[in-house]
């Protein structure tokens, strides 16, 4: 990649993110068709089930690579070719070793972590299988990184399509022909992710080997280690609602609450591109006065689609799910209207990079710990309160807190001049719009619809008119992001 910026870094940040972004809008069209069927292969209590596996490999992910791709992230971009090299084998070869060990001590625990996981031995084969499919997943998000680390967009495309077009494609097909098929969906999800990971490691053979510098994994770990307990307090806020759902009330409740979390999980969509794009980006130009300012437009940019993103889904999601044809699922619908903007909020951390920048990886982990806290906290008493929508309530209380934390104490390491009086009114707005559709009385299913869809024409307006999303400047992305959806020949490598 031309080490020199393009147009700055607001540019190679627009560009980039069309292709992280067509990646994730692709990845997630297999998210939709798999809310679309698989309700209709599993009971609302094997997604459930399902749900627990997923936020298992979640933990795993953290946990046992102990973070060191983040480590890699802050230490690889200023390295000589040479050094980077060492860097990536370094952590390639540490993070297979604790996988293997994960792989074996799971094995051996596998009945009393069923039990104590799924509650149910009944679990027990998918639950085998799951564990490979976990140690896999985070072979693929360390794979993934350094695509990312590396500026190599179009292998970071590939494998990301392969990984979810494949899991999709056999968790499927097997979820049919296997019984149960709650074991046919987790073994088609497992064969799907080794075969990206093949991909990736064919793709990335250049750029690590089995090697283990001492020295280099001790320079890693010392900056990596204390992300792990910010790495499970974040999971903790992110993830507390299912874990509690599960112990306080049923794995039925975690199955609905999951597919209520799935849909408003689409709202993301916007963000993850950037977030592929930007950190990279901003440690390589984080000197240039430009960029605190480009950050801030970023994240008001980004707080706008939030609102209306939100807005759309948790408004028509109960039609969607009522009309999906399986009434077991429909008290999942009114829960996307709370969750959505919690998800999001819980991924705009990356527009505020003093702690990175700043290395105050302590501090970090002191806000992620308080946050994950408040989700604690927030779900044992809300889900005794109110069950399931108690859980969707304490999910967005928790991503609200942890973003308001994130920036308090990330500000004076860099500060970034957003305009929060906008940020206030888009909010309130948001709330207010919200509230007044979600308590409209029975319509009738055609007015209910125009009501739904006036109420979002107001919201997109609204974040316009307050400056959130300016009308010129949206124009002008909208057609970089087009232009940018093929890579210049300059930024690829060869």
């Amino acid at each position: 990649m031309n080490g020199k910026p393009s147009g700055g870094m607001m540019d190679q940040a627009v560009r980039q993110s069309a292709a992280y972004g067509t990646a994730t809008i692709l990845s997630r069209a297999t998210l939709v068709v798999a809310l679309l069927v698989l309700p209709f292969i599993l009971t609302p209590r094997d997604y459930g089930a399902l749900s627990m596996i997923v936020t298992v490999t979640a933990l795993v992910v953290i946990l046992i690579p102990l973070e060191i791709a983040q480590a890699v992230a802050r230490f690889y971009a200023p390295a000589s070719a040479a050094e980077k090299k060492r860097i990536a084998s370094t952590a390639w070869t540490f993070l297979l070793m604790m996988l293997v060990l994960f792989l074996v001590a799971g094995q051996v625990l596998a009945a009393p972590l069923c039990r104590l996981i799924l509650g149910d031995l009944a679990f027990l084969p998918a639950f085998r299988i799951a564990l490979p499919l976990m140690a896999l997943t985070s072979l693929f998000y360390f794979l993934q990184n350094q695509c990312r680390w590396e500026f190599r967009t179009a292998e970071y495309v590939l494998i990301s399509l392969v990984f979810s077009f494949f899991s999709l494609a056999l968790s499927l097909a097997l979820g049919l022909v296997v019984d149960p098929p709650l074991t046919g969906v987790v073994l088609g999800q497992g064969l799907g992710a080794a075969i990206a990971v093949g991909l990736g490691i064919f793709g990335l053979r250049r750029s690590f080997e089995l090697k283990l510098d001492r020295e280099k994994l001790s320079t890693l770990l010392q900056f990596s280690l204390p992300l792990v307990p910010a790495g499970i307090a974040l999971f903790l806020s992110v993830h507390a609602s299912r874990l509690i759902l599960n112990g306080l009330s049923s794995l039925e409740d975690v199955g609905l609450y999951t597919l209520a979390a799935q849909i408003a999980g689409i709202a993301t969509l916007g963000i993850v591109g950037v977030q592929g794009a930007l950190t990279p980006l901003v440690m390589k130009h984080h000197q240039d006065p430009r960029t605190p300012a480009q950050l801030a437009r970023l994240f008001e940019l980004f707080f706008g689609f939030a609102v209306v993103a939100s807005l759309a889904l948790g408004l028509f999601a109960p039609e969607f799910i009522r009309y999906l044809g399986n009434p077991a699922y429909a008290d999942a619908g009114p829960l996307v209207l709370l969750l959505a903007p919690g998800l999001l909020f819980a991924q705009m951390y990356v527009f505020a990079p003093g702690f990175a920048i700043a290395r105050r990886t302590m501090r970090q982990m002191w806000v992620s710990v308080a946050s994950a806290g408040v989700a604690v906290a927030a779900n044992f008493a809300f889900i005794q309160l109110w069950g399931i929508t108690g859980a969707a309530l304490a999910t967005l209380l928790a991503g609200s807190v942890f973003l308001l934390l994130w920036f308090v104490f990330s500000q004076p390491l860099y500060r970034i001049p957003v305009r929060w009086a906008n940020i206030a009114l888009g909010a309130l707005g948001g709330v207010l719009i919200g509230a007044a559709i979600a308590n409209l009385p029975d319509l009738g299913l055609a007015l209910t619809l125009a009501a739904k869809a006036a109420a979002l024409g107001l919201a997109a307006l609204l974040v316009v008119l307050i400056g959130l999303v300016p009308f010129r400047t949206s124009l002008g992305a909208l057609r970089k992001l087009a232009v940018g959806i093929v890579p210049r020949p300059s930024s690829r490598r060869a």
